[in-house]
């Protein structure tokens, strides 16, 4: 019988050096595939926060329809005063348009509720009392989908200051309403200089109210003077605090002195309580008419207050508004 030879030899594999090849090669192939993946993925979010939008302006419409006027951008009961001007009821943080919003004070985008198919959290929240009164902190803590933007932030909760030590978990809106724009057309005792930067810091140099969504206000369609198409309702804003609930997080004065997707010095500190997004330079606004564009850091402030106020009186072209 011929005897069985077995044939020595080790099985074929990879060298080192084949392998860091494969993974070098993998690598790079990895590295020229994520850009546009991740492009991908923001024009997804872009088109969604756009879609987010637009669905905040078809509500408005419906809004304006039902009660002849849009939402007002925040909500609260004006002071009454006795014969010797003491205060006898309401709110003296309501006396005038310039009375600073508060925390307490309801947001207006909560008007919108019916408009957007949340009938049952409208039900659900007691409108008569404060948006700090503990019966209405499991409401205030829902997460609607249609005020967060994707490229922002996730769709969950986040935590704010609901009073000097107290912590909350409160539903999250990344969009806001155009309260106002500029400042006062004539000098006056109270503002003696309109220059910019003298004029930011005083109050009394600044405009509260010739935006569309204020407080307490009732602006119809016929007070847009200016154009439904060329004046914005609602816009992107970026501060990590902002909720749909309170209103210190509904509005927008749009001034000379800011720029889109910059935050708001104040004491050296940043605040992102202006208008910005995430998306490469640009933040989507819902204008009036129910349309929504985008507009780049690089528009002239002038045109985009002129975008802000509802009778003005100004001519903004096409070509001006990117």
């Amino acid at each position: 019988m011929r005897p069985f030879n077995r044939r020595s030899g080790r099985r074929p594999g990879f060298t080192l050096i084949e392998l860091l090849v494969v993974i070098a090669i993998i690598a790079v192939l990895v590295a020229l595939i994520m850009p546009a993946v991740m492009n991908a993925r923001e024009a997804a979010n872009r088109a969604k926060c756009q879609n987010n939008l637009r669905q905040l302006g078809i509500a408005a419409q419906e809004y304006h329809d039902s009660f002849n006027s849009f939402p007002s951008g925040w909500y609260c009961q004006g002071p009454v005063f006795d014969a010797n001007n003491n205060p006898v009821g309401g709110d003296t943080n309501c006396a005038s348009v310039m009375s600073p919003y508060q925390t307490y004070m309801w947001n207006g985008m909560t008007s919108l509720f019916l408009k957007m198919e949340q009938n049952n959290l409208w039900n659900e929240i007691n409108f008569n009392l404060y948006t700090t009164d503990p019966s209405n902190a499991t409401s205030i803590r829902r997460t609607i989908d249609g005020f967060v933007c994707p490229s922002n932030r996730r769709a969950v909760t986040v935590q704010t200051g609901t009073g000097s030590s107290l912590i909350a978990q409160i539903g999250p809106s990344d969009y806001r309403a155009n309260m106002a724009a500029g400042y006062i057309a004539q000098v006056d005792t109270n503002c003696p200089n309109l220059n910019p930067t003298v004029a930011s810091t005083n109050p009394f140099c600044l405009v509260y109210d010739n935006g569309v969504m204020y407080q307490n206000s009732t602006t119809n369609l016929a007070d847009v003077t200016d154009g439904t198409s060329t004046t914005i309702i609602f816009g992107e804003s970026l501060w990590p605090q902002g909720v749909w609930s309170q209103a210190t997080s509904c509005c927008v004065r749009t001034n000379l002195d800011r720029t889109i997707n910059r935050p708001i010095m104040v004491n050296n500190l940043p605040y992102w309580m202006y208008w910005a997004s995430k998306h490469s330079s640009q933040v989507n606004f819902a204008f009036c008419d129910g349309s929504v564009r985008p507009l780049t850091a690089q528009i002239n402030k002038v045109t985009l207050n002129q975008l802000m106020t509802r009778s003005g009186g100004e001519t903004v072209s096409t070509d001006q508004i990117r």
